[in-house]
Parts: C-alpha cells; sequence; structure tokens
C-alpha cells in the first residue's frame, strides 16, 4: 500500500501544476485533452469531447488508448505513449478512423509531452479531418471516372466511324434497291444504326458526367431516365416489363450526377440479373416521390428474392455474390450525398431497394437504426390481410414488411378486384388506397358493412385535407398519410385486426 500511494502522490502534483494554464484553453477552440502518464484523460477541452463524439464529463477518467479509442492501442500507440512518457520523449502524430453518431469519422491525434519546472503531462491534440478524407476520396473516384470517360469517348469513336460507313451504304443501296422488300430490310438497318449510334453518345455523356467534379442541384427522376433509356433494350429483351412511376416536380438533390446515375444503374441491373432467373412475368418498377425526408427512389422487382439473414451484409464489398461490389459502392455514394440505402426482401416474393435522399441545401439524413431498438413482440397470430391499391410499388413494399411478420397478404390493383376477393376469402384486416380505379372510399364502406371486416379497415391517402373535403372520409377513420412508416402500417394492421379478434 505504501509503495501505491508514492506512485500516486507525485502523479497528482505534476498534473495539478499545469492545471490553471489547461483551465484557461478550455473554452478555447482548441481541442485537447490533458493524459496521465497511463494515458487517462485528466482534464478535456469542449472541443475535444465534441470531436470524440462524448460529453466532456465522460471522457474524465477514461483511458484514451484501451477506452476511447481502442484502434490505438491495437497499433501499438498505447505502449509507446507509456514508455514515452517516462523517458520524456512523447512524440506522435497518427491518423485514424472511427466511428461516430453521423457515421464514419477521420482523426488527426498529435500526441506531446509538456513539463514545466518538473510538471509534466501528456496532451492529445485532435484534428476532425472528416471533411478532407472525403475530397480526397472524391478527387480520386472522379479522377478515376474521368478516365472512364475517356475510354468510352475513344470506344464511340471505334464504333461511330463504322456505324457511319454502314448506313451510308444502306442508304445508297437503298436507293436503288428493286424490291419494296429489300428497300424496308435496308430501312431496318438505318434505323438499328442510328438506335446504336444514340445509345454511345448517351453511353459517353454518362461517362463524361460521372468524372465531372463538383456538385450542383440535380433532378432525381431526370436521371432515372436517362439511365432506363441505356439499359432499356436490355430489359426488353430479357422480357422484363418496365414501370415508370415518375414525379418530375420532386425537389432537387445536391450531388453529382454520373455518380447518382452509378447508384441508379447498379441497382436496375442488380435486379435485370435477379429477373433472369425467372421463368416468366418479370417485372421492375422505378419509381420517385417527395418525402418529409427529401426524395426517396424505389427499384422494386418480383424475382427470387434475398434470404433474409443476407440482409444485413448486402452492402458489405466482401462476398462473392454478384452485384455485392456494385451495391457496397452504391451505399457509400448514397452516404456521401447524406442519403440512405436500405433493402427489404423476401424469398420468392421480389426485392425493393429505397434510396433516400435529403433535399439541396438540406442537412444530412439519418438512417434507421440497424439493430439496436429491440425487435418488436411477435404477433399474437398469423394473418390475413388485403391490400388493395394501384400502385404496384406500394403494394409489394407493404406486403414484404407484412410478410416478415408472418402474415399473409393478398393484393389488389383496384376496388373492384378487391371487393371481389372480400366476397370469397376471409381476411382480417384491409388497408384501401383512397383513389384509385373504382373508387378506393366506396369500397372500404363495402367492406366494413362485411362482418368478418367491420372495424377492421384503413385508409391510405397522399393528402387528408383533400381526401376528407372531396371525399368525405369520416374524421375517426384510421387512416396512413403516405409517404407513410412501413412500421406504421404493419403496427395499425396488427391493432385493426386483433381488436375484438376471434
Amino acid at each position: 500500500m505504501a509503495d501505491t500511494g508514492s506512485d500516486d502522490a507525485p502523479e497528482e502534483k505534476s498534473i495539478g501544476s499545469l492545471q490553471e494554464l489547461f483551465g484557461l484553453l478550455v473554452d478555447l477552440p482548441i481541442a485537447f485533452l490533458v493524459l496521465d502518464r497511463t494515458g487517462s484523460v485528466k482534464q478535456t477541452s469542449r472541443l475535444a469531447a465534441e470531436r470524440l463524439d462524448r460529453a466532456a464529463a465522460d471522457l474524465v477518467g477514461r483511458d484514451l488508448f484501451r477506452e476511447l479509442l481502442p484502434e490505438l492501442e491495437e497499433q501499438g500507440i498505447g505502449p509507446r505513449y507509456r514508455s514515452g512518457y517516462n523517458a520524456d520523449a512523447v512524440v506522435e502524430d497518427i491518423e485514424i478512423e472511427t466511428q461516430a453518431a453521423e457515421g464514419e469519422r477521420h482523426l488527426q491525434i498529435v500526441l506531446r509531452l509538456v513539463s514545466d519546472h518538473g510538471s509534466k503531462a501528456g496532451i492529445a491534440l485532435v484534428e476532425d479531418r472528416t471533411s478532407l478524407a472525403q475530397e480526397a476520396r472524391r478527387r480520386k473516384r472522379a479522377e478515376n471516372l474521368a478516365s472512364v470517360g475517356e475510354l468510352a469517348a475513344s470506344l464511340a469513336h471505334e464504333v461511330n466511324n463504322p456505324l457511319a460507313s454502314i448506313k451510308s451504304f444502306a442508304q445508297l443501296l437503298a436507293r436503288e434497291s428493286a424490291t419494296g422488300e429489300q428497300t424496308r430490310a435496308l430501312e431496318l438497318i438505318i434505323q438499328e444504326v442510328d438506335r446504336i449510334g444514340r445509345a454511345v453518345q448517351t453511353l459517353v455523356a454518362f461517362a463524361r458526367q460521372q468524372g465531372a467534379s463538383g456538385r450542383v442541384p440535380v433532378n432525381l427522376s431526370t436521371l432515372v431516365e436517362r439511365v432506363i433509356d441505356v439499359r432499356r433494350y436490355s430489359l426488353e429483351t430479357a422480357g422484363i416489363e418496365i414501370r415508370m412511376d415518375l414525379d418530375p416536380s420532386v425537389p432537387a438533390v445536391m450531388g453529382e450526377s454520373g455518380a447518382l446515375q452509378q447508384v441508379i444503374l447498379n441497382l436496375v441491373t442488380r435486379a435485370e440479373h435477379d429477373l433472369a432467373r425467372l421463368r416468366t412475368d418479370r417485372m421492375l418498377i422505378v419509381r420517385t416521390r417527395e418525402s418529409s425526408e427529401g426524395v426517396v427512389l424505389y427499384v422494386v422487382d418480383n424475382g427470387p428474392g434475398i434470404p433474409r439473414d443476407a440482409l444485413p451484409h448486402l452492402f458489405d464489398a466482401a462476398g462473392d455474390e454478384a452485384h455485392r461490389l456494385e451495391l457496397a459502392t452504391s451505399a457509400r455514394i448514397v452516404r456521401d450525398h447524406g442519403g440512405y440505402v436500405i433493402a427489404e426482401s423476401e424469398p420468392g416474393r421480389g426485392s425493393a431497394f429505397f434510396v433516400r435522399l435529403p433535399r439541396a441545401g438540406a442537412p444530412p439524413i439519418s438512417a434507421p437504426p440497424d439493430a439496436a431498438p429491440a425487435p418488436p413482440p411477435a404477433p399474437a397470430r398469423a394473418l390475413r390481410v388485403l391490400i388493395a391499391d394501384d400502385e404496384p410499388t406500394l403494394r409489394l413494399a407493404i406486403s414484404l414488411f407484412l410478410s416478415r411478420r408472418g402474415h399473409e397478404v393478398v393484393q389488389a390493383s383496384d376496388a373492384y378486384e378487391a371487393l371481389e376477393l372480400a366476397k370469397v376469402q376471409d381476411f382480417d384486416a384491409a388497408l384501401v388506397d383512397a383513389r384509385m380505379p373504382g373508387d378506393g372510399l366506396a369500397l372500404l364502406e363495402q367492406l366494413e358493412a362485411m362482418p368478418k371486416l367491420a372495424g377492421r379497415t384503413a385508409l391510405m391517402t397522399g393528402d387528408l385535407g383533400r381526401a376528407r373535403t372531396t371525399q368525405g372520409i369520416p374524421t375517426g377513420r384510421p387512416y396512413l398519410v403516405k409517404p407513410f412508416d412501413m412500421n406504421d402500417a404493419v403496427n395499425l394492421i396488427e391493432k385493426l385486426a386483433n381488436q375484438g379478434g376471434d
């Protein structure tokens, strides 16, 4: 016990003699931590606490190397600091990547030893280099994509020259052809040459935009149209029905057109790859909408789906699965633009990818936590739910969420189909769109008149005020306002289905 006391007393004295100086610096815009010989924090400035994403009170008494930034201990920085402190020789500059509440953060830690008349203390200066690191990555990506643009331009030159010759000879032969059948065949050749030329020019423009630096306000719906134009021939020849539901009036997002087009292209080609595994009825749905957070892009397919245990790792670059690297790249680009991308899928029920981006000038939006909240309790029983909406994207998304809770979903694309289904099948609950072919409100009243569904129906609407004034929807009617949170939809359906249940 005597030895322990003799070790602690000098340390307290040495730190204490410099404490007045550090106290004067606490409120200045200097990010520093005062450390003892072991690396424990004795004092911190407010800016340092902010950069470490912790409260100042939570830092004091914690070991910088073993607890706060364990990456430093793993890299051997902690042992070197402790030995250097005892030898009066602490000099270390380190750059690390760590996690903060808003995502990745790049920090530079500068370690020094300060002394004054025999008193000494370790100082850790903390500099946030996140913006510099992101800019360096962006510039590197722009340089790489600029090289792709140059390659695409060179390829276009090599392709367009023979195309020009083919078109010229076809036009010449068309003038001199002897029969109408030959003339028609030559006209088809000319049309196809023109189509190839347009595709090449679109590809070159696409590649050049990817290499462009700087961000400007862009319309996500316009970018989707460009990508689909590039992929349309491949999709249609693969027997994939393309349904585009684009809102041209969505607010602009601030971004690099080429990078965001790459995200859209990656999601579309992933869906194309999955749909190729189906024998019939291949469908791709691409939709844009404004949401409370900004702009949402939906890419939905009715392919074979993705196993649930693969979803948490879908955007990791590691792995052998097809398109894993492209999805990881897409997720990083979206995060770099202040948004996030999530996926929902069930084997045999298709896949839905949702990209959310903030409006131009708005702050970044946070992705929902992966696994922090406790999962909702299991439903009391499996339900059969009727979803009536003319938007296939929304129907599929709701179905995916409900199926993950063990419920069975039957979809109807209009009021007529929904009513016929309700007459011959039993349902525990129904969710009905206010505006769809056949009058959603009239359907709702007819379903409510059925004993099995009385009190177990709810409404979906994109304009609650208009629905109430124009369609006369009662104030007490359970409803969801689009775009709504899917968890809210699930909770509402389960609540309706189980109130006064069998």
